[in-house]
């Protein structure tokens, strides 16, 4: 069973992870500030990857975003390589630079 876990540091969220059966399995470091969400690095387990759970972090963190009226800013080049890829997905939530 896949879960999504959004994890709290001292200054709010720090990292959402992706959880498979009771295992990490994905994780996405973030920062927000005030209407900025500062998508950094993102990591999949090497005997987990291609399976799409880059993509199921990052529809997570887009989501987020959206409910909370944030602007997305892509530090990691995963998640800066599907925001070029699929514009009309994310293209709403990219700040603009």
């Amino acid at each position: 069973m896949e879960k999504i876990e959004i994890h709290e540091g001292e200054k709010g969220i720090s990292f959402f992870s992706l959880m498979v059966d009771g295992q990490e399995v994905g994780r996405m470091m973030v920062e927000i500030t005030p209407g900025i969400l500062n998508a950094g690095n993102t990591g999949v387990s090497l005997t987990q990857r291609k399976k799409g759970y880059g993509r199921k972090l990052i529809s997570a963190v887009v989501d987020y975003a959206r409910v909370n009226n944030l602007k997305i800013v892509p530090h990691c080049g995963f998640v800066s390589m599907m925001f070029n890829k699929y514009p009309e997905m994310y293209g709403d939530v990219r700040a603009k630079r």
